[in-house]
């Protein structure tokens, strides 16, 4: 099984970014779902190849619409699905909506600073619109989690110069969007395409800046 390390050329990214980032996602928090949620849906419907019953991570949880993807869709509830977010206001709302599931977990948290467990256990991680080409490092996340045990791995990069880079040890799996790179683990029997998209289907996901 491959190493899944974050890329040299990756940096952390700035505290002026996740500041903006924190208080507009706090801002629009009741207003996600409607602003984004069928843009986020069409993505997991595209990205997600397994059927996540286990030990779900969704870093940059937002309000929870992969969680409730799984549920409604795919028709899953996991073993536990913990989201990590560093908006409390989004975070509030996914315990509103879930706060009588017990296998729902909030961590208000910056995704390069997690407070998880060295050699947490997870069968699935996903990060979708969270990391960018230019800044955004995965292996925090990486470092202390058991990769062994991990089923599927999805994450999506922001690159508007269309330079792939996915982390190493995941490859470039097509566009979710014009600006929007999914990267995935490849499983031992190879991974099925993507659903083949015309650019404008989605649109990036409103970051600041």
């Amino acid at each position: 099984m491959s190493k899944i390390t974050s890329s040299k050329h990756v940096n952390r990214t700035p505290t002026s970014v996740k500041y903006l980032t924190m208080k507009y996602y706090d801002t629009i928090a009741r207003s996600y779902g409607e602003l984004y949620g069928s843009e986020q849906l069409a993505k997991y419907a595209v990205a997600i190849k397994t059927r996540p019953k286990g030990r779900v991570l969704d870093v940059g949880c937002g309000i929870g619409l992969l969680y409730d993807y799984l549920l409604k869709c795919l028709r899953i509830k996991p073993e536990i699905y913990v989201g990590l977010d560093i908006s409390f206001m989004s975070l509030k709302e996914l315990r509103r909506k879930y706060r009588h599931s017990g296998i729902v977990e909030v961590v208000a948290a910056d995704a390069e600073y997690p407070p998880l467990r060295e050699k947490s256990s997870f069968t699935h991680l996903y990060a979708f619109t969270l990391y960018a080409c230019d800044y955004g490092a995965l292996q925090p996340i990486l470092s202390v989690i058991d990769v062994n045990a991990i089923e599927e791995v999805v994450v999506t990069l922001l690159c508007r110069d269309k330079r792939i880079r996915c982390p190493d040890g995941l490859v470039e799996a097509g566009y979710l969007s014009r600006v929007e790179i999914l990267c995935v683990k490849v499983p031992p029997g190879g991974f099925e395409p993507p659903t083949p998209r015309s650019p404008g289907d989605l649109q990036p996901g409103a970051l600041p800046g």
